[in-house]
């Protein structure tokens, strides 16, 4: 124990370079200063320019039109638009399902609609890949085939409404 303290004693001149509430007293505690405060000012300007950067530099996404061709919208012919709408379709019926099978959130209509929105998104995002277009492309078609009342895997169309909000305050 007696050389610890005597190695604390020998480096604690040492620790005083590193004491930023006062003044350097010498040359080597002004050196010491100047690079750490270097060292830190480069590693924030890195640290910023990475988190800042892709913000900055973003190229702005390419318009979406709505009616090119004849027959065709969002870029997609009305075909492949089907196509994507009724695998959609299949998922949220699928889905729905399944919630009222398991009783997911003891049967609060709400909570488990926002549920399956959530794996709603996580599917379409899937699709957007697999069919190489993006999340708006797919959610446009999906109000599409919504609003045009097309026909799901089941033959009915898909509901446009949703359950109303139930905070359920007093449960959780």
């Amino acid at each position: 124990m007696g050389w610890l303290l005597s190695e604390w004693k020998r480096l604690r001149p040492y620790f005083s370079l590193l004491d930023f509430g006062s003044a350097p007293s010498t040359r080597v505690a002004w050196a010491v200063r100047v690079c750490v405060l270097s060292f830190a000012a480069v590693v924030l300007y890195k640290r910023t320019t990475a988190v800042t950067s892709p913000l900055l530099d973003a190229k702005p996404l390419p318009f979406i039109p709505s009616e090119e061709i004849e027959d065709y919208r969002f870029r997609l012919p009305e075909r492949t638009r089907h196509e994507i709408f009724m695998e959609i379709a299949e998922a949220e019926n699928a889905e729905r399902k399944r919630a009222i099978d398991q009783n997911t959130w003891k049967g609060h209509l709400w909570s488990r609609e926002d549920d399956r929105g959530h794996y709603e998104r996580v599917q379409l995002r899937a699709l957007g890949t697999r069919y190489k277009i993006s999340l708006t492309q797919m959610y446009l078609i999906l109000d599409e085939g919504i609003r045009n009342h097309w026909p799901g895997p089941d033959g009915k169309p898909l509901p446009a409404t949703t359950p109303a909000l139930d905070m359920r305050w007093d449960k959780w």
